[in-house]
């Protein structure tokens, strides 16, 4: 349950969700989409309420990697990333040479063009991360929501995947993503929304947010904090035990 929550992104932010599990992350990002539980409040959108937008207008304006989705499809990774057009098509036309070269481009930015044929079915855990993160990018959002993005990504592939998100913002796309993978985000990320127990703990600049203090009282255990030396933070569990 989210409570308490008032916050706001510019265009263009990258945001970093942060929370222990159990803390609300997937739930926000649900609640924003209005797929999750009831709740009371306002999401304002590109300035517009979200309650007045219809499911067709917001899915022009929004688009959502979920930790979880059907494995099982028998889509080929073209079809499943031509997925992301429908907000766009008009009922029963099929695709158009835009919505094939809008999806190559997505394809290509995630480097998954070369498994364009492939049955989604048969790809890593990895690489149908990747095949739905082209698919969320093929909508053309304003605002991208992603729930664990770099889950199942190898160390190479998740340092892929956060550059390629700090250049998307600063194209001008709005992100919000929750992660567990902080040293590795926070020297892309603009700001950071710490939750605990559904409620906003500190919403700031990694550097106002991700204090030893802060980071070890949410998540229950001693932490280090330091420079990388390249831009970045490290957090590093203190030896000798629980905050």
């Amino acid at each position: 349950m989210i409570s308490d929550m008032s916050f706001s992104l510019r265009e263009g932010e990258l945001c970093g969700l942060l929370g222990p599990n159990g803390s609300g992350k997937s739930t926000l990002l649900r609640t924003i989409l209005d797929i999750g539980p009831s709740w009371s409040g306002s999401v304002r959108i590109c300035g517009l309420d979200s309650a007045a937008l219809g499911r067709l207008e917001r899915a022009r304006k929004v688009s959502f990697l979920p930790q979880e989705y059907n494995i099982a499809s028998r889509l080929t990774v073209r079809e499943t990333v031509l997925l992301g057009r429908h907000p766009h098509r008009p009922p029963w036309q099929g695709d158009s040479e835009e919505d094939l070269e809008i999806a190559a481009e997505c394809m290509a930015m995630t480097g998954v063009e070369s498994l364009s044929g492939r049955s989604f079915a048969e790809l890593s855990g990895g690489e149908r991360r990747l095949v739905m993160l082209a698919s969320a990018l093929a909508q053309q959002p304003k605002l991208l929501l992603l729930d664990e993005p770099g889950s199942s990504l190898d160390f190479r592939h998740a340092v892929d995947l956060w550059v390629l998100l700090d250049r998307l913002a600063a194209a001008g796309l709005t992100i919000l993503a929750s992660t567990h993978e902080l040293n590795t985000a926070a020297r892309f990320l603009d700001s950071v929304l710490l939750l605990e127990g559904g409620v906003c703990r500190a919403f700031g600049t990694p550097a106002e947010v991700c204090t030893p203090e802060l980071l070890g009282s949410v998540f229950g255990v001693a932490l280090e904090v330091r420079p990388d030396g390249g831009g970045g933070i490290l957090v590093i569990p203190a030896v000798g035990g629980s905050s």
